[in-house]
């Protein structure tokens, strides 16, 4: 995401930081400062949940942009036979605490940063186990019967996927889109692997590497 000499500027005058045009490493710390007070992934960077939250005039074109940009884009499809990443355009990984693992153990999946509305796909094939919202998934869905035999959770989804318990999918298939709903800070994908018996009765692990496998590259303009 490239903003413009002047919407640098409006920024840098939001981070309280000389406003030169230039992302710079004093401007990047300050980011990192408001970044922190507002309760947001420490980037250091002007990306678009940054933008909205200083209330930024231009925060909703830029989101919309993007949004476009990413619905024309060509599906992510990795290495793996049968896969293909849950994201359809720019994301990147979040910052601390949003790893597997994270949060003393809690966080049982990794959060992927994406604009707000961008499309997610079903990683695979497998059958709707669960279609429901929470206080702290916000909007959700899990997949089951899975070419791996393990389940796959999708949360902070923007609004309640269309797809009932037992429809089948392929991978591919469109199940939602990304959003902050629930106890997300940002607009995130959070992602779960969850081996035999599956979701919350079995046992989560790392899925960074898969997701790497099935075509999950960061990219910049998420960020």
């Amino acid at each position: 995401m490239k903003l413009t000499r002047s919407q640098v500027k409006s920024v840098q005058r939001r981070a309280r930081v000389r406003a030169d045009g230039a992302i710079g490493s004093r401007t990047r710390a300050a980011l990192k400062r408001y970044q922190a007070k507002k309760r947001l992934v420490r980037t250091g960077r002007p990306n678009l949940q940054t933008l909205k939250a200083m209330k930024l005039a231009f925060a909703k074109k830029v989101e919309q942009q993007l949004v476009a940009r990413q619905r024309t884009a060509a599906p992510l499809a990795g290495a793996v036979p049968g896969f293909v990443f849950p994201i359809q355009g720019s994301w990147s990984f979040g910052g601390s605490a949003t790893a597997f693992g994270d949060r003393g153990g809690a966080h049982e999946g990794v959060d992927l940063l994406s604009a707000c509305g961008t499309p997610v796909v079903a990683a695979s094939s497998g059958t709707v186990k669960a279609n429901a919202d929470q206080s702290a998934a916000g909007n959700y869905l899990v997949l089951t019967d899975t070419p791996s035999g393990e389940d796959q959770a999708y949360m902070h989804l923007q609004s309640a996927s269309p797809l009932r318990p037992g429809t089948r999918v392929e991978a591919g298939s469109p199940i939602g889109a990304v959003g902050d709903t629930g106890n997300a800070t940002a607009c995130l994908l959070h992602f779960e692997l969850w081996g035999a018996p599956g979701w919350q009765d079995g046992k989560p692990r790392d899925p960074s590497g898969d997701l790497e496998s099935w075509g999950g590259t960061p990219t910049p303009a998420a960020r």
